[in-house]
């Protein structure tokens, strides 16, 4: 029996390669769309993180945010969103709005957890600076050279320069180094160039100062640059007329330092200026008790004998003609403005209308008329001083 012999048939092979490359491009667009998820959940966080920033509460802080110069947008930024966003989200975030903070001014600035991110910028773009409410010191219109001198080194709080006494002691080198700068001495002429006292070159008026911080030499450098400034300002529109006898702004600062020695009153402040003008361009003594006051010693405050009205002094003006050589107080800027612009009056005297000095003065033309005031008025304290006994 004949054997008949199969033949065992191979099953083709697949083509070279086909398998393996199926699987690269599998791969391939399973990777792009990998990317392609996470470009998109990446592209998403940021635009999720660049509307949180907008949205930002800044925590509080227990000290004022101290915006320095130099500092930018993109500095504060970062500086306010601390590590909570990655730094290009943050650079990011500033490209997208930096036409709406064109500019930020330092200063301190309050954070108490209330405002978002933009509306602290807001408040830098505006200047809205914390109000810190510092201490203050007043120095009053009547007030001595002498009295300043003890306010200033009383106050604790200040740093005491160590120069100070000498400044007061010579204060012409420091008033030309204060007004001059830059070569503008034009506040240096607006109170008549230095001088060898501040006696009426100081503003009357509130300072604030730093506790621990301001020095009692930049005080008084204040109230030197604040009455400066003010004269630069109002001399030239001075009432020229009184150029004649009042001829240079270190007399007006004279003058207005009698007149607001002689009243409390503002009302009658330019009549008393006119007064004095009058007695000046007829060569009639001043004859201010307050001066004369000052002359004694610039913290007198009398009553004057008449030995002391009869001793000459350089501040006597019932023996000297014409003014006092300073002034003899801190004038107010209503005894300024009472100079600078003087009641028309034909007055020559005023005298007290009685002990309370918030009832003014009577004016006189004639001798006649103010000796008959005066009998008033000595009639009045008579009055006054008999009521005070029975009260007793």
């Amino acid at each position: 029996m004949s054997q008949k012999v199969t033949k065992m048939r191979t099953p083709p092979l697949p083509p070279a390669g086909g398998r393996r490359g199926h699987s690269i491009w599998f791969y391939l667009m399973l990777l792009v769309l990998l990317l392609l998820l996470l470009g998109g959940a990446a592209a998403f966080k940021v635009y999720r993180d660049l509307q949180s920033i907008d949205t930002l509460v800044v925590p509080a802080q227990s000290e004022p945010y101290e915006l320095k110069e130099g500092a930018t947008l993109q500095s504060v930024v970062r500086d306010l969103t601390g590590e909570a966003y990655f730094p290009r989200v943050v650079s990011l975030w500033v490209k997208l709005h930096h036409l709406e903070y064109p500019v930020i001014q330092k200063g301190p600035y309050l954070i108490d957890g209330s405002k978002t991110l933009p509306q602290l910028l807001a408040d830098m773009r505006e200047g809205n600076i914390l109000k810190i409410k510092l201490p203050t010191i007043a120095l009053i219109e009547g007030m001595t050279v002498s009295m300043i001198e003890r306010r200033l080194l009383a106050q604790t709080e200040l740093v005491q320069d160590q120069e100070l006494a000498a400044v007061f002691d010579r204060p012409r080198d420091f008033i030309t180094s204060v007004l001059v700068k830059n070569e503008d001495d034009s506040l240096l002429r607006a109170i008549g160039g230095p001088h060898d006292s501040f006696e009426g070159l100081l503003m009357p008026a509130t300072y604030d100062y730093e506790p621990g911080k301001t020095t009692t030499s930049w005080m008084l450098a204040q109230a030197l640059i604040k009455m400066a400034t003010y004269m630069r300002e109002q001399y030239l529109d001075r009432d020229q007329s009184i150029d004649a006898v009042v001829s240079t702004p270190y007399q007006v600062l004279i003058m207005a330092s009698l007149v607001e020695r002689e009243s409390s009153l503002a009302s009658e402040r330019a009549q008393i200026a006119g007064v004095f003008l009058n007695r000046l361009r007829k060569g009639i003594k001043l004859q201010t008790d307050p001066a004369v006051m000052y002359g004694v010693s610039p913290d007198f405050r009398g009553p004057l004998l008449r030995s002391q009205l009869r001793r000459d002094t350089p501040y006597n003006t019932y023996t000297r003609a014409g003014l006092p050589p300073t002034p003899i107080a801190m004038p107010s800027v209503e005894s300024i403005q009472a100079v600078l612009h003087p009641a028309r009056t034909k007055a020559l005297y005023f005298v007290a209308k009685g002990p309370d000095p918030n009832d003014g003065h009577v004016f006189s033309e004639t001798l006649n008329q103010h000796n008959k005031a005066v009998r008033e008025y000595r009639r009045a304290v008579r009055a006054y001083k008999q009521s005070q006994q029975a009260e007793e």
